[in-house]
């Protein structure tokens, strides 16, 4: 589990309850049906007007694995498989076939494949790696931007509920004892404009964002990875294969002769 993200949601529903009790002690004074069913029901309806269901569906998916489910990419660990791979392949390149299976991290698995098969060359290698990268990054930077597309929709329509809130408050002006509702009629009204900013600014933008920097890290280990399959293709001395792979890390994060 991702704890930094599990404590930013925790943090943030905790912060929302704090500051809740403390403008009206009773919470229910909150839950307006009407607020509800504008903010929720509306932003639900212009997603899967914008999106596919499926693909509406799938974000909850997103969600869990992507940002509450993945811990910080190790490019160190990635850094000693690729070396293993490549004393594997000083022996010959079809032996990486034997270690193929204990690999866990997909991309590096696929790409140590194209090594093991030995029928392509390098070229045709890196244009096969390039390519699924450009996939990979399409794919997740979709993600990304579905949850910052929808962030825009909840205070529209949290804005909406008000708006309607404020017409039912304005037919009452005039009538017996209107001076006493049109406060409670206001504060109700407004509860459709908080729904939606909290909605928009806890979840839909944070959540993109968090995927937007999730996405360039993973990305930026994928492309250590496929320079260092090509270097093991090219059956590059230990040295060079550690300090090429050692140029995609800051210097406190690189893997020194020793570790190696």
């Amino acid at each position: 589990m991702n704890f930094s993200s599990f404590f930013g949601v925790f943090f943030g529903i905790s912060v929302m309850y704090m500051a809740l009790s403390a403008a009206n002690s009773d919470l229910s004074f909150f839950l307006d049906f009407h607020s509800i069913l504008i903010v929720i029901g509306g932003t639900t309806a212009a997603a899967s007007i914008s999106f596919p269901i499926t693909k509406v569906l799938a974000m909850i998916k997103v969600f869990l694995l992507r940002v509450l489910g993945r811990q910080k990419v190790d490019s160190q660990n990635v850094i000693s498989q690729l070396l293993e791979l490549n004393k594997k392949a000083s022996i010959g390149l079809t032996s990486i076939q034997e270690v193929l299976p204990h690999i866990k991290h997909e991309f590096l698995r696929e790409a140590a494949s194209l090594v093991a098969s030995g029928v392509l060359n390098e070229k045709e290698i890196r244009s096969a790696l390039e390519q699924r990268l450009k996939t990979i990054e399409s794919r997740y930077m979709d993600e990304a931007n579905m949850f910052r597309t929808i962030g825009r929709f909840p205070p529209a329509f949290g804005l909406l509920a008000t708006t309607l809130g404020m017409i039912a408050l304005l037919q009452k002006i005039g009538q017996p004892d209107s001076q006493k509702l049109i406060g409670p009629a206001m504060s109700i009204g407004l509860i459709g404009t908080l729904y939606g900013i909290a909605l928009a600014n806890l979840i839909f933008i944070p959540i993109a964002e968090n995927l937007t920097e999730r996405t360039q890290d993973e990305m930026a280990l994928r492309r250590m990875i496929a320079e260092g399959i090509i270097l093991i293709k090219a059956q590059a001395n230990p040295i060079t294969l550690r300090e090429s792979l050692n140029s995609f890390l800051l210097p406190k994060d690189r893997v020194v002769r020793k570790a190696a």
